[in-house]
C-alpha cells in the first residue's frame, strides 16, 4: 500500500512543478521577447525493497535477513525544462529606437557586472550617458561595441539595424547566434540568457526597426494546461487519502476483529 503512496506523492510533486513553470509562463505573456518554459518527465528510477526485522523470515538454510520485496516505481520526476524559442509575433510600433529580430539570434548586451548576457528584447533606450542601451540599463552591443548616441534627439534604427544620429550611421547591431541554444543557453532572470561558452553559430536574421517582439507565450494553451494540471493533482490527492484510509483499517480495524 505505500507504494501507492509514494507514486502519488511523486506525481503530486511533479504537477506542482509543472503548474510552477505554466503559470510563470502565463505571468509573461506580456514580457516582450519573453520565450516560454516547458517541463519534461520521466519516470522516476525505481528502487529496491526489503523487509527488515521480522524474525519471522528465514531462507532455506534457517537464517534469519531481510526479505526481498521487489522494485518499488516511484512515479514520475521532471528531468530539464525545455525552452520554446520559436519565433514571437512582432509588432509595429513606429518608436525609432524600437527593435526585433526576425530570425534566430540575440541580442547581445553587457550587465552591470561587465558579462555579456543575450536577449530578445528590443525595447531599447537612449540613456543619459549617451550610449543605446536595452529598457534595464544594459549597453546593447555593435559590431564595434557599445554603441554611443551622445546628447542628440534626432535617433532611429532603421529597417537593417544601423543606428542613426542625425542621419549619421553611428553603428550597427551586432546578433549572436549559438549552434546549440537548448543546451548553451540558461536564462538569468531580468529577461536576459546567459551562456558559458561564447557564441559559436551562424544566422539569417533581419533587424527590423520600429518594431518589437511579443513573447510566444500561448495564453488560451496555458490555460487549458492548468486545468489539466489541477485535474492531475486532484486525482493524485484522491489516491493517496484513499490509500490513507486503508492504512488506517488496517492498522486500527483489522487487528481487533474476532478470531
Amino acid at each position: 500500500m505505500l507504494r501507492g503512496l509514494y507514486t502519488s506523492a511523486a506525481g503530486m510533486m511533479t504537477v506542482q512543478e509543472q503548474t510552477a513553470t505554466t503559470t510563470n509562463n502565463l505571468a509573461n505573456v506580456d514580457t516582450m521577447g519573453f520565450k516560454a518554459d516547458l517541463l519534461r518527465f520521466v519516470s522516476a528510477p525505481a528502487i529496491h525493497t526489503w523487509k527488515i526485522d521480522d524474525p519471522n523470515y528465514k531462507d532455506k538454510d534457517g537464517q534469519t535477513h531481510p526479505e526481498y520485496l521487489g522494485l518499488t516505481n516511484c512515479g514520475t520526476a521532471d528531468t530539464e525544462i525545455w525552452r520554446n524559442l520559436d519565433q514571437g509575433q512582432l509588432i509595429h510600433t513606429g518608436l525609432p529606437l524600437d527593435c526585433a529580430i526576425e530570425g534566430p539570434g540575440f541580442f547581445r548586451v553587457i550587465s552591470d557586472t561587465g558579462e555579456e548576457v543575450y536577449s530578445r528584447d528590443g525595447q531599447f533606450k537612449h540613456h543619459p550617458s549617451g550610449f543605446l542601451t536595452d529598457n534595464l540599463g544594459r549597453r546593447v552591443q555593435g559590431v564595434n561595441g557599445d554603441i554611443f548616441l551622445g546628447q542628440s534627439i534626432d535617433i532611429y534604427i532603421n529597417q537593417s539595424g544601423e543606428v542613426h544620429v542625425d542621419g549619421e550611421a553611428v553603428g550597427q547591431i551586432d546578433l549572436a547566434y549559438f549552434s546549440d541554444p537548448q543546451q548553451q543557453l540558461s536564462k538569468l532572470g531580468e529577461n536576459a540568457w546567459r551562456s558559458s561558452v561564447a557564441p559559436d553559430g551562424v544566422g539569417d536574421s533581419k533587424v527590423r526597426g520600429g518594431y518589437i517582439e511579443r513573447s510566444n507565450v500561448d495564453t488560451v494553451s496555458c490555460i487549458a494546461e492548468l486545468i489539466v494540471q489541477l485535474r492531475h493533482y486532484q486525482a493524485m490527492e484522491k489516491s493517496v487519502t484513499t490509500a490513507n484510509d486503508t492504512l488506517n483499517i488496517a492498522v486500527n480495524q483489522v487487528g481487533k476483529m474476532p478470531q
